[in-house]
């Protein structure tokens, strides 16, 4: 599905998200916060041809209760489209296991910003996230976001947790630190950081926002680039993707020898 401004919200949760119980809570806290971007069709693969029934959820769940990624769509407007997605466990000891990912993109403008950010926030907490953030994707980031792996294909955010390992892309329009980065950052430095808002959602989750509205990385492109990095030169820890400094991540490692990464403590499978 095609968007002409796609906006994107991204949590990574350390829970597997294949117990039943887990699932359906994360499904649930999406439909009751963003009823209006509410899926049409779903499925475990292509083609998207199942009805979504946000009364009857556990029609999400497999017949052997281990819970398997959802891919949704909603072709009528506001249209969206999404994944509520479980853990990827590697079969290799040289790979990692990831962060279950709970994700959606929508058209800028259509879906009110303050229910996105609430949903933000609320999801975070939820899943108890290590990293989730809301931004659009424009013309001008869209080298920059190719090259750091926050969007790879060039067509929105899709941020996983193999990028993670290595580097922490840029600051989003809003993004919440979970644990892992508050360690990493610091608590009172990401407290102090110089943006718009700043709000502790818990005792290691902080949630940061560049600036009053969601349409100034449309409208006032400067100065969010800016007050990007007047942050990340505030948090003072050298985390963050630098072009020049680069690497092949297929082709290196191990993780953090060339910038600073968290390490990440992801919850049991089942």
């Amino acid at each position: 599905m095609k968007f002409k401004a796609p906006l994107t919200v991204n949590v990574l949760s350390p829970l597997a998200l294949k117990r039943p119980t887990e699932f359906v809570d994360a499904v649930q806290a999406f439909c009751d916060s963003l009823p209006q971007i509410s899926p049409e069709k779903w499925g475990w693969w292509e083609p998207l041809n199942r009805e979504f029934n946000a009364t009857d959820l556990r029609m999400l769940v497999p017949e052997n209760a281990v819970c398997e990624t959802v891919n949704w769509r909603r072709g009528k407007r506001p249209k969206a489209e999404g994944v509520f997605g479980t853990r990827w466990t590697s079969k290799s000891p040289k790979v990692c296991d990831t962060h279950a990912c709970i994700g959606f993109t929508t058209e800028l403008g259509q879906v009110e910003q303050a229910a996105l950010v609430d949903y933000l926030k609320y999801a975070s907490v939820r899943s108890r996230a290590d990293l989730a953030f809301l931004d659009t994707l424009t013309d001008p980031y869209r080298a920059f976001a190719v090259a750091s792996g926050s969007a790879p294909f060039g067509e929105r955010f899709m941020l996983v947790t193999h990028v993670l390992r290595h580097w922490l892309p840029d600051i989003f329009w809003a993004t919440v630190f979970g644990p892992p980065y508050v360690r990493l950052f610091g608590k009172e430095r990401l407290l102090t950081a110089p943006a718009s808002v700043v709000e502790e959602l818990g005792p290691e989750t902080i949630y940061l926002q560049l600036s009053e509205r969601v349409t100034d990385v449309v409208d006032d492109w400067d100065n969010i680039q800016s007050r990007r990095e007047r942050i990340k030169a505030h948090l003072q820890k050298d985390a963050f993707f630098v072009s020049d400094r680069a690497y092949d991540r297929l082709q290196r490692g191990p993780e953090g020898d060339v910038f600073a990464v968290p390490q990440f403590e992801l919850s049991p499978d089942q």
